[in-house]
């Protein structure tokens, strides 16, 4: 009798992960989906003198996205300046230093998952790691993205041609838009009144697109 009621206790266990599981996979995977994606604006970064990638400001059916597309040969640099940024933007005294502190630690472990890709890569030449970042925007909530990316094209007209999730999560909505806001300042070279202006149109709507 033992046999069978332990059987039954795993098939159980097994049925009951794979639905729990199941919506947040595919929450994701709909959220990441780059096929309607209109890039709106974007800007080489940090500069065009130095340039270790590119901020793009981008439509995603109701979403907004803010996606940085890092190829650098120095990506571990690039992560610990973005470290940077945020512990000087987002202090304990702010309201979304919590957000913060999670995306600095994914984003290093993503940064580490992005030499491994390179360490094993079959073109030597190819000198740069590849990372994607995506602060993700909707009427009511928001993400964050983080993915191993495929691109084509120079600084200035990346595209995105595919990408490998390495994390992605829901995250403090005020955190999300006052850290895009903040962004765009930063890669456009702008004050608060015109980065604002800049995003104005692309916010999305209250009430649509909950994640």
């Amino acid at each position: 009798m033992k046999q069978p009621f332990l059987i039954l206790l795993l098939v159980f266990a097994v049925i009951v992960s794979a639905w729990a599981g199941e919506p947040r996979q595919d929450r994701f995977a709909a959220l990441l989906e780059t096929v309607s994606d209109q890039v709106v604006h974007r800007a080489v970064v940090p500069s065009t003198e130095q340039p270790q990638g590119e901020l793009q400001l981008v439509r995603r059916n109701n979403l907004l996205v803010v996606r940085t597309l890092l190829a650098s040969r120095v990506l571990k640099r690039v992560g610990a300046a973005i470290d940077a940024k945020e512990r000087r933007n987002w202090p304990e005294s702010r309201e979304g230093h919590m957000a913060s502190v999670r995306y600095r630690d994914e984003l290093f472990r993503a940064v580490e998952q992005s030499w491994d890709r390179f360490r094993q890569r079959t073109d030597p030449s190819e000198l740069r790691q590849f990372l994607s970042i995506e602060f993700i925007l909707a009427g009511d909530s928001a993400a964050i993205a983080l993915s191993l990316p495929r691109l084509t094209g120079d600084y200035g007209s990346l595209t995105l041609s595919s990408q490998e999730k390495v994390q992605a999560w829901k995250s403090s909505q005020q955190y999300v838009r006052n850290n895009i806001l903040e962004i765009v300042q930063d890669s456009f070279h702008l004050d608060e009144v015109t980065a604002s202006a800049l995003l104005a149109p692309l916010w999305p709507v209250s009430g649509r697109a909950e994640m």
